[in-house]
């Protein structure tokens, strides 16, 4: 029976059983959940301005 059909029949996976299903694995130290995606050199300011150009908003914008 496929998990498909096993919710189909008795409702929703409890948490848990979506964990062992899924095979997620957490980390044990909350270290590992840190990004390292910006470049230690640049500011806030910068990091702000990046995301508004990603974003596709304009500098003249007052709602950016």
């Amino acid at each position: 029976m496929s998990a498909a059909e096993k919710y189909v029949n008795q409702g929703h996976p409890t948490i848990e059983e979506l964990i062992v299903e899924q095979g997620v694995v957490f980390p044990h130290d909350p270290r590992d959940l840190l990004g390292d995606f910006w470049p230690e050199g640049e500011s806030i300011d910068d990091f702000i301005r990046a995301m508004r150009e990603w974003r596709g908003h304009r500098n003249t914008d007052p709602a950016a």
